[in-house]
């Protein structure tokens, strides 16, 4: 007889992401990983204790999944802000569980006078690169971050979802409107 494959926490947290990335996030049941990695329920709760546990890992991983797909998009013409938003509307478009899963779920909310948001850091790292936004103060700069990364979201939503058809490349117009335009409240103007 062979012997017994130990089903570690990462094993199982790998099977439970791949099946959220397939199915989404209310396909994730002990029951469903169990099937997926071909065992009982018995070795996840031994090695995981809970569900809650469980979920909390995937949407962990999604979320950095995520954000490593923003970052992945580069394209020389654009800023490197507008690269992570396109980044996050190709995320929208090609990974529609786990964009679900992120923003759709409802599994996380944030409160934004304790939480930083998905992305929210590295947004704003991207966001002081560009030279025409180092002259608005933090709290402006971090205003401006939060209602692109509500608008992106939206768009990606619609994107996900196909509610609306929209091009990528119109979507990218749509956000380098919004953008200058927010800028040009704060009476940035582009040289």
């Amino acid at each position: 007889m062979p012997p017994k494959t130990t089903l570690t926490k990462e094993i199982i947290a790998d099977a439970a992401f791949e099946l959220v990335r397939e199915h989404g996030f209310e396909a994730l049941t002990a029951r469903s990983i169990a099937q997926k990695l071909g065992c009982s329920t018995q070795p996840i709760y031994s090695a995981y204790g809970n569900m809650s546990d469980i979920k909390n890992d995937v949407y962990g991983r999604a979320v950095a999944f995520a954000l490593a797909s923003m970052e992945s998009y580069k394209d020389e013409s654009y800023t490197s802000a507008l690269n992570l938003a396109i980044g996050s509307l190709h995320f929208a478009k090609n990974e529609k569980q786990l964009f679900q899963t992120v923003y759709l779920s409802g599994y996380k909310t944030y409160d934004l006078a304790k939480d930083s948001f998905i992305g929210e850091e590295m947004f704003e790292t991207h966001l002081r690169s560009r030279g025409r936004l180092s002259v608005v103060e933090d709290e402006k700069r971090k205003k401006i971050m939060f209602a692109l990364s509500i608008y992106v979201i939206g768009l990606g939503t619609m994107i996900n979802t196909g509610t609306l058809n929209l091009d990528i490349k119109e979507a990218t117009r749509m956000i380098q409107d919004l953008y200058e335009a927010m800028l040009m409240k704060e009476g940035i103007i582009r040289s």
